[in-house]
């Protein structure tokens, strides 16, 4: 189920995004479905002059862990994708954002955010939004920070839902109890154990940590894979032994570290073009 609350007229509501394109624009709905019955807030750029029935690729874009639905137009990725749509650069692809904020797209008390994307969100876009996606082939997901991992378990978790799957700056480290248990602190209390448990008895690190899905991940079904890094990032080091686990099993990643590169905005700007080219392709 769909619930639209409005559709702003960029050339007005968002004047950064007018310089993409009058025609084109942003409809802001809320998505639900059986994991997520109360609805989810979404953001959804439609390509410069789509209209419903014409053809166009389906994105899902997850952001990063303190974002919002708003983060892909608030930080102009929105504008950077709709002027490469304008200038046939890329194809014509409606981007879709969910707020995920503190559920590290887990399935977990504060809400079932892995299984809405896997089955819930797909199906509710190409239902509002028809001749967006329609196969796996047309679909691509793409994740910043936080939703770079939350990207790269659709992947290997959920390999038959998107075709493309980009990760930047992912957020990876081991998850367990045992090496979290001694550095709790009363702000990791609060942000973390709500998600992933208070003990090692309802510990949900383990299920949830990419090295342990990876190995459990089937490389015939996994979907193309690109992944950026910053040589400044402290993430990087996660990322690429990660990175070197899927080649091992023989899954192949397109991936690369950005020289001087941080993890922060204006470089994920930066690098957006090359994703955006990645998942269109």
């Amino acid at each position: 189920m769909v619930r639209r609350i409005v559709a702003l007229a960029l050339a007005f509501a968002v004047p950064g995004l007018a310089r993409a394109g009058a025609g084109s624009r942003i409809v802001k709905i809320v998505v639900a479905g059986p994991h997520a019955p109360e609805g989810v807030a979404t953001e959804v750029v439609l390509p410069p002059g789509w209209q419903p029935g014409q053809p166009a690729l389906l994105m899902v874009f997850l952001h990063d862990g303190w974002g919002s639905e708003k983060s892909f137009r608030k930080h102009d990725l929105a504008a950077v994708a709709l002027g490469m749509m304008q200038g046939s650069a890329i194809a014509p692809v409606v981007i879709a954002s969910p707020r995920h904020r503190g559920t590290f797209i887990v399935d977990s008390p504060r809400g079932q955010m892995e299984s809405f994307v896997a089955e819930d969100l797909v199906p509710a876009l190409e239902r509002e939004f028809p001749g967006a996606g329609g196969s796996r082939d047309r679909r691509c997901l793409w994740g910043i920070s936080l939703g770079g991992y939350g990207a790269l378990k659709m992947a290997l978790r959920h390999p038959d839902v998107y075709g493309r799957v980009a990760a930047l700056a992912p957020w990876v480290q081991p998850l367990a109890w045992e090496s979290y248990e001694g550095k709790r602190t009363i702000w990791s209390r609060w942000l973390l154990e709500p998600v992933f448990g208070h003990s090692r008895e309802e510990s949900r690190f383990e299920a949830n940590d990419l090295v342990v899905i990876a190995g459990e991940a089937n490389p015939e079904r996994v979907p193309a894979i690109y992944v950026r890094t910053g040589s400044r990032d402290k993430w990087e080091k996660g990322a690429q032994e990660l990175i070197a686990l899927l080649r091992g099993r023989g899954i192949a990643v397109d991936a690369a570290s950005m020289p001087g590169a941080k993890h922060d905005w204006p470089d994920w700007r930066a690098a957006t073009p090359a994703v955006l080219e990645f998942l269109t392709r």
